[in-house]
């Protein structure tokens, strides 16, 4: 048994700790300014869709520290603590800009369009003042996508194949990206009127969030092990196998989902599709952990 590993443990624990108040500040003054994210957090009425964004980041560190801390770069960072906080810093910083380019696509989305409440869509809006449950999935999804891009990074260039790992980057937050519009396309319709941003931002429907959580993490996980086995000098650009490989594995869980789909229609009439449109929580948590259960096992065959 590795004692040590405690010793290691209080030097990560106290950095993510620190790192955790930073982004708690930057959340507060920066992306939030002048919404009280003390009172959504401890107030009366506790605001889970604020926990969910804020929770987004938090597991985006998590999972950064996690890859070093399971990698090869694990011994250099021990000793090295100031390049792991170097890394946060930097995740912090990435987390903001996307948050703040996320609200800015939005007002550009949706304009002055007003909501199912007959408010404008605005980030912040959604979160702090309709306890928008979908709208902090969501942004939890889009910080998943960040954390599983920076897991392909070597900091330290261990390999000499930094350019790589850069490119793995943009592959991974291309792929994330290609995912959510697959997924607005194939489970909820093809219309401009049930995509997944009109669900998650306009109508406040979190089944629709839910099924994408599922989707987009079974999707990250396949990934991450395929391009884990990429021999030297290959990236996510130069083998187009990988690409065709994610694209067949995305079909297959399409075909076992509309399998199932179809099933219920005929024993149930029960029409899946329809479920998550009228905000079906209950299935969509259910649909998500479905989709995620397909890809653990096309992890176990594949990777």
């Amino acid at each position: 048994m590795n004692w040590d590993a405690f010793l290691s443990f209080a030097a990560f624990s106290g950095v993510g700790i620190v790192a955790l108040m930073a982004w708690w500040v930057i959340y507060d003054v920066v992306l939030t300014r002048g919404y009280p994210v003390r009172d959504a957090v401890f107030g009366r009425r506790p605001n889970a869709a604020v926990a969910l964004d804020m929770l987004g980041g938090m597991i985006a560190m998590g999972i950064l520290v996690y890859s070093i801390v399971g990698g090869p770069q694990l011994e250099t960072f021990v000793l090295d603590i100031e390049a792991v906080a170097l890394s946060l810093l930097g995740t912090i910083i990435l987390l903001a800009l996307v948050r703040m380019l996320t609200g800015s696509f939005l007002r550009l989305w949706f304009g002055q369009q007003k909501d199912a409440h007959g408010q404008v869509v605005t980030f912040n809006n959604e979160l702090f003042r309709q306890h928008n449950i979908a709208t902090g999935i969501f942004s939890s999804v889009i910080y998943l996508i960040l954390a599983a891009g920076l897991v392909e990074q070597d900091l330290l260039d261990l390999d000499n194949s930094r350019w790589i790992s850069l490119l793995n980057i943009l592959g991974v937050w291309i792929m994330g990206v290609a995912v959510i519009v697959v997924h607005s396309l194939f489970y909820l319709g093809m219309g401009t009127r049930h995509h997944i941003l009109h669900e998650c931002f306009h109508d406040n429907n979190p089944a629709a969030a839910f099924s994408l959580l599922g989707l987009v993490g079974g999707m990250l996980m396949l990934n991450h092990g395929l391009v884990g086995g990429l021999l030297p000098g290959e990236h996510m650009f130069n083998v187009a196998e990988l690409w065709y490989f994610l694209a067949a594995a995305i079909a297959f869980v399409l075909i076992a989902r509309l399998i199932l789909q179809v099933i219920l229609l005929g024993l149930l009439g029960i029409r899946l599709k329809v479920e998550l449109v009228r905000d079906n929580v209950a299935w969509g948590i259910l649909d998500g952990g479905l989709i995620f259960t397909l890809f653990l096992i096309l992890v176990a065959l594949i990777v």
